[in-house]
């Protein structure tokens, strides 16, 4: 937690805008206890900017000097050095490298294995794993039989710890269209689960895949869910919306929708997110909706009509703007492997958000039967679908989205991690997560050398270590 320096409320480590008086909270390394100015020591307090040469005694005399400079500041409970592991930086691998976290944010990154400095600091020997900024999930209704619309507040906490062990740091849990009741339910509980602390992934708020997309092209979606905003039924759900702004991250919507590009503006007043998809939408009312402000593609490929060299569509809008964060679904049903490295291509990594659109199957068996939007489900080799035959999400985590990019679709494993972390982050327009560097929250995964995720870490904690 961070304390408004205007009002002095508390405010999640995350938090950008003071939820309490609306002020802009200071940068995570910017703090109220400055280093004394004749204490030399002391000068690369959170600063280091840069991994450093050196040899193993240069190491370990720069460790020794950045820890003994933190423990003036913090108990040694505070700090843990992370030792051995492989990270990439810029794209470089380095091996083996050091990342030293106090308080819940990284306070160095080195080249090279620090020894244990036994002064009392938590310290994990990770040789022969790959170190992460942690997952970052942007589109993920639920998993191990928990659903984001049905979530009472003990299953958000139950939904940020299951999610913690699939390597998950930040989340926006996502609901189906429906009605203003059921939505202010969840609403409400999130805010409670909020309130209690969270075990394991931070879920930063909600993904609405909400009532304002096409009927045509509405998917897995409950049709009664479906509306416009000039529509009597939205009356009570843009209520909502403006009540609970800062539990809402996204709202999906069609821009080809009577008055949703009206709507967009208005969502982004409220630091909302404005995504298109499940829509019908032309090239033309696809870019009238990105120039009104909409800033992402909602799996792409998925519920629009297929790119046509002379009706490009949605599709052709999202690729053709550089500006525009494209998620796809990458479990490897939703999308033919050939077809996710070409719009990575085309996107570049620092645009491309893969997502696992998890439904609450995901972490259990085969056979498996629930709802979605009071619509029955069954998972049959694999793969979620409706009674009618439709896809209706899928059953892999965010671990299992990096090994499809990796093992499937065939990319780098430096620039897969940065489309599960940094990319979503800045997606999210969050610049202080998502990164190794001096400064960033401590949000980390470690990963073995089957990509299975061994230690997740959120704020400098650890919330799941596999046994």
């Amino acid at each position: 937690m961070r304390k408004c320096p205007k009002c002095n409320a508390e405010n999640d480590i995350i938090a950008s805008i003071c939820s309490a008086c609306g002020a802009e909270l200071p940068a995570p390394y910017e703090t109220d206890s400055e280093p004394p100015e004749d204490d030399e020591e002391d000068e690369g307090y959170f600063v280091s900017t840069a991994v450093g040469e050196g040899e193993n005694e240069a190491i370990a005399a720069q460790g020794a000097t950045t820890i003994a400079s933190l423990l003036r500041h913090f108990r040694p409970e505070q700090v843990t050095v992370l030792a051995g592991a492989t990270i990439y930086v810029n794209e470089e691998e380095i091996t083996p490298a050091t990342v030293i976290t106090a308080e819940g944010r990284i306070a160095d990154v080195l080249r090279g294995a620090l020894p244990d400095p036994e002064n009392g600091a938590a310290y994990y020997d990770l040789t022969g794993q790959t170190l992460t900024p942690g997952f970052i999930e942007i589109h993920f209704h639920g998993l191990m039989g928990i659903d984001t619309n049905q979530a009472s507040a003990d299953d958000f906490l139950r939904m940020s710890a299951e999610a913690a062990k699939r390597g998950l740091t930040v989340m926006t849990p996502t609901t189906v269209a429906c009605p203003a009741a059921e939505l202010r339910r969840v609403l409400e509980n999130l805010a409670a689960a909020r309130e209690r602390g969270f075990p394991g992934a931070h879920l930063l708020g909600l993904h609405l895949e909400s009532n304002f997309i096409s009927m045509e092209k509405k998917g897995a979606q409950p049709p009664d869910g479906i509306f416009g905003p000039n529509d009597p039924p939205a009356v009570e759900i843009l209520d909502l919306i403006d009540e609970y702004k800062d539990y809402i991250r996204i709202v999906t919507l069609a821009p080809e929708v009577p008055g949703v590009l009206e709507l967009i503006p208005w969502l982004r007043e409220r630091n909302i997110i404005a995504s298109l998809g499940h829509s019908t939408a032309t090239y033309e009312q696809a870019v009238a909706g990105f120039e009104a402000g909409a800033t992402h593609a909602t799996h792409l490929f998925n519920a629009m009509p297929p790119l046509n060299h002379r009706e490009p569509g949605l599709v052709g809008a999202a690729l053709e703007n550089d500006d525009v964060f494209t998620e796809m679904v990458c479990d490897g049903v939703h999308i033919h492997p050939a077809v996710i490295s070409t719009t990575i291509t085309a996107k570049g990594a620092e645009r491309f958000v893969p997502v696992s659109d998890s439904l609450q199957g995901a972490g259990l068996g085969e056979g498996e039967e629930f709802l979605l939007g009071g619509q029955h489900v069954t998972v049959r080799n694999g793969v979620a679908r409706l009674d009618s035959g439709t896809i209706a999400g899928s059953i892999v985590t965010m671990d299992g989205v990096l090994r499809v990019l990796v093992e499937r679709v065939g990319w780098e494993l430096s620039e897969a991690l940065q489309m599960c972390s940094a990319t979503p982050a800045a997606a999210l327009e969050l610049d202080i997560i998502g990164h190794l560097a001096p400064g960033a929250v401590a949000n980390l995964t470690v990963l073995d050398d089957d990509l299975q995720v061994t230690m997740t870490m959120v704020s400098g904690k650890v919330v799941y270590e596999m046994e």
